[in-house]
């Protein structure tokens, strides 16, 4: 099996934790249910934001998890949880996780720094989901086999999936060999608060269904 293939799964160590109280399972909105708007040119990205999204995760279903928020990191501190939780080689062995530091020196460093001065962001916490999606990328070139590309997605507060713009990725295409990783994001920064990530899970229980 080619090591570059990427999986979707739960670690099974959390099973035990998982039966210990009910799952808050949410639900993500599915662009699909709506045909007309679905059809509209400037939908197509979100179709297939849709369409990843319910090859990670069946049904649109998934459980947010608690997330730090340490020093305005929670961006970092959700990509490693989703890492966890989310990516595993086919083969079996596993995935490199990163620490909070290792993915702070990523922002620092020269790449992303080149970023955040093209488009005029001078923050050093607080993250945007670009300048989380770059450190993700930088992060991947640097610790996975040559020539993994990696995408971060994220889904908003009202359930809609996004995925990033990435260079020489295309969303459209289910490419086994691309990693990506969805976190949540709540959307304050977006009406002038301190947003929130969080990294997310399938549910314990496969085809368990969202609270309606």
């Amino acid at each position: 099996m080619d090591e570059a293939q990427w999986s979707q799964g739960s670690p099974a160590a959390d099973d035990a934790a998982y039966e210990k109280k009910p799952e808050a399972i949410e639900q993500a909105a599915d662009i699909l249910l709506d045909a007309a708007r679905a059809q509209l040119p400037r939908s197509r990205a979100y179709v297939h934001a849709r369409q990843r999204f319910w090859d990670a995760f069946p049904g649109g279903r998934f459980v947010r998890l608690a997330t730090p928020g340490d020093d305005l990191e929670c961006a970092l501190h959700a990509a490693i949880i989703s890492m966890e939780h989310q990516a595993a080689p086919r083969s079996g062995s596993s995935l490199p996780l990163p620490t909070v530091e290792e993915l702070r020196d990523i922002f620092f460093s020269g790449p992303v720094t080149e970023y955040n001065e093209v488009v005029g962001l001078s923050n050093v916490n607080d993250l945007t989901a670009d300048q989380l999606s770059a450190v993700f990328e930088e992060w991947g070139r640097a610790n996975l086999p040559a020539g993994t590309r990696c995408q971060l997605g994220y889904v908003t507060d009202d359930g809609v999936p996004v995925m990033m713009n990435t260079p020489d990725v295309e969303t459209a295409d289910p490419d086994p060999t691309v990693l990506r990783i969805w976190v949540f994001n709540d959307g304050a920064s977006l009406r002038g608060g301190v947003g929130h990530y969080e990294g997310i899970r399938r549910p314990a229980v496969e085809g368990a269904e969202a609270p309606r």
